[in-house]
């Protein structure tokens, strides 16, 4: 057995071990496994041959950790917050539209879940996820399993051979969810702010790591060669200077600046040939662009005929009437993928979690500016990652379809967990006794009054 196979099984059976004493790691090994994924690695296949359902385990473990740990979870001032239930009101509908679902195809034939069962499961691990990490160290954490998670998907784009390239396109790296090329670089996207702020926060030895796993996942973008990655992702750089917080500006903006000529510098003539095709001139559209406009044109007319949606998985197989030509095509639209599917009312509770994560993070910088200065920094430089981050999936899935990628709805979960830091935060701090309080700056008292 390979060396890299015995490291994961080593570190899986430890990872089990560990996480009936402490479900945080459990949570990790989980979102570890989806980033790493050793069934689509070569020296993977041994693995595969011990029919070990690796996420399935971990996340059964994490559960059984989770009732094992109730009474000590600190989830807040509430069991379930209203982001929460969005998604569970979210994986509802998507059960729902399978009652009318237009679909013939048996998804099993795909050898994926279908997107009902799917979603299930990540909504059971989005609520572990929400419970567990309460606490800056837990949310801390994960924020490190982003950053080697990104790591490893970085090195493993930059050591693939010709057998994952398609059309000179990096494709097939990571999991199942990064099989499309374009929602790989999305979530390698999404995860440089989160990789940033590991930055500013680390010592030497954390920096150079965030160092490397930047510069790792911009290369990886770039083979990719994925236009509307890089759409996303330049949306995403200037909203983080527009949103940088007080006291970081200066050196965020020269961040931004290293990552693009950093980006820039990592490119070749393939990557600009594909690029100009993102604005094509007048009366010159290059094939893929234009079958996305017609996509997009007889996706409308599907919704406006059906308005409830043609059922999780049915946009494939119904868009062939609508257009005949683009038979077996993808949205490439998360939003119109939505609505056609799951009809206006799964839209509407999508944009509603979206909208709700904002507001969420609106709220936490606000009431975290009367902290003390060390843990309003910590506070702020989360919310302006978790801003960004969500700002560039947006931005992204007006190009590229996310709808059903697990990634998502962590970054969707990510501002519920930063709110129960703050509320057992402010909890921990109301059981100190007053005179051992520590004393917020005169600014932060004047910003509270």
């Amino acid at each position: 057995m390979p060396l890299k196979a015995i490291l994961f099984l080593v570190s899986f059976v430890a990872a089990c071990g560990l996480t009936l004493y402490m479900p945080l790691v459990g949570v990790v090994g989980y979102m570890m496994h989806y980033q790493v994924y050793p069934e689509r690695q070569w020296w993977g296949q041994e693995l595969a041959n011990l029919s070990i359902r690796y996420s399935f385990t971990l996340a059964l473990l994490t559960a059984v950790a989770l009732a094992i740990h109730f009474r000590q979870l600190r989830y807040g001032r509430a069991v379930m917050k209203t982001q929460e239930w969005l998604l569970v009101a979210f994986v509802a509908l998507v059960w729902l539209s399978t009652l009318w679902s237009m679909a013939v195809q048996d998804a099993s034939l795909t050898g994926q879940d279908p997107p009902e069962v799917k979603m299930t499961k990540v909504l059971i691990f989005v609520l572990m996820l929400t419970h567990i990490v309460t606490t800056l160290e837990a949310l801390n954490a994960l924020m490190w399993a982003f950053v080697v998670g990104a790591l490893w998907l970085g090195y493993d784009a930059y050591t693939a051979g010709q057998a994952f390239f398609n059309q000179g396109r990096l494709d097939a790296i990571g999991g199942p969810d990064f099989s499309d090329a374009n929602a790989f670089a999305c979530y390698l996207a999404a995860c440089l702010p989160i990789i940033g702020v590991q930055f500013l926060r680390s010592r030497w030895i954390g920096r150079v790591i965030c160092t490397v796993a930047g510069v790792l996942a911009v290369n990886a973008m770039v083979l990719t060669r994925s236009r509307g990655a890089m759409v996303a992702l330049a949306g995403g750089m200037l909203i983080a200077l527009l949103a940088a917080p007080k006291g970081k500006r200066w050196i965020i903006l020269a961040a931004v600046i290293v990552l693009a000529i950093g980006g820039y510098s990592l490119t070749d003539p393939g990557f600009w040939e594909r690029a100009k095709t993102i604005a094509p001139t007048e009366g010159q559209w290059e094939s893929s662009a234009q079958g996305r406009v017609d996509i997009w044109r007889a996706a409308l007319d599907m919704f406006c005929d059906y308005p409830l949606g043609v059922g999780a998985r049915g946009f494939l197989e119904v868009i062939g009437l609508y257009d005949p030509a683009r038979v077996g095509r993808d949205a490439h639209n998360t939003f119109i993928l939505c609505a056609c599917e799951l009809g206006f009312q799964g839209l509407a509770v999508f944009l509603l979690l979206i909208v709700g994560a904002v507001a969420i993070l609106r709220s936490i910088y606000r009431k975290s500016r009367s902290l003390p200065k060390a843990q309003a920094d910590d506070f702020a430089l989360m919310h302006w990652a978790f801003v960004i981050s969500l700002s560039i999936l947006v931005v992204g899935g007006l190009t590229v379809t996310l709808l059903y990628v697990e990634g998502v709805y962590w970054f969707l979960a990510l501002p519920v967990c930063l709110e129960r830091c703050l509320e057992n935060r402010e909890y921990a701090q109301d059981k100190v006794p007053k005179r051992d309080r520590e004393v917020p700056s005169a600014l932060a008292q004047a910003r509270k009054a």
